[in-house]
């Protein structure tokens, strides 16, 4: 009895197994995407629009962030089929934008940095106060450039109040200390 109880089982199972048909499927792109950004294109130009949780993080290290969250050669393989010669891709928060020239193997030919409303360093901050005693600091905006990785330029252009009086800093942002002050 047994025996016959256990042939019918594998008569049934091997029925079960026979009858299934095999499922080809399509190919699947994957790729990392850690941020939840919407993507605009522009022919060779794209943009990702940063998320406003993840603004602070980019606007205090553009780059870094860049570098972090956007892999340039995934990039290329997934726009592969459209031959570019060069690519620029543009990031946008809420405070500023990061530009990024890469040519057609990735490489980071240069990029362009704008960010207002920026937190400046402490002994900055410290400098302005120290030699422009009884003004208000109204707008911090902050510009770079660099040509791959290097740092070519970097300015902080400072708006101070006192009354109706105004004055305007621009602060060269590799130095420690003010720079040319600006009227």
């Amino acid at each position: 009895m047994k025996t016959l109880i256990i042939s019918i089982m594998l008569s049934f199972t091997a029925a079960v197994i026979s009858a299934q048909e095999v499922t080809v499927l399509d190919e699947a792109r994957l790729f990392y995407a850690p941020l939840n950004v919407t993507v605009a294109q522009d022919g060779d130009s794209y943009t990702y629009n940063i998320k406003e949780s993840q603004s602070r993080q980019f606007a205090r290290d553009p780059i870094g962030f860049m570098k972090a969250n956007f892999d340039i050669q995934s990039f290329i393989t997934q726009t592969a089929r459209k031959k570019y010669h060069a690519y620029l891709v543009t990031f946008n928060s809420a405070n500023g934008s990061l530009e990024a020239d890469f040519d057609k193997e990735g490489k980071l030919l240069e990029t362009r940095q704008q960010f207002k409303n920026v937190l400046l360093s402490a002994n900055i901050r410290n400098n302005v106060y120290k030699d422009h005693q009884g003004y208000t600091l109204t707008k911090a905006n902050y510009s770079a450039r660099t040509k791959g990785e290097i740092l070519a330029n970097a300015t902080y252009k400072i708006k101070l109040e006192n009354g109706k009086d105004k004055q305007t800093l621009k602060i060269d942002a590799r130095d420690s200390g003010v720079g040319v002050a600006v009227n």
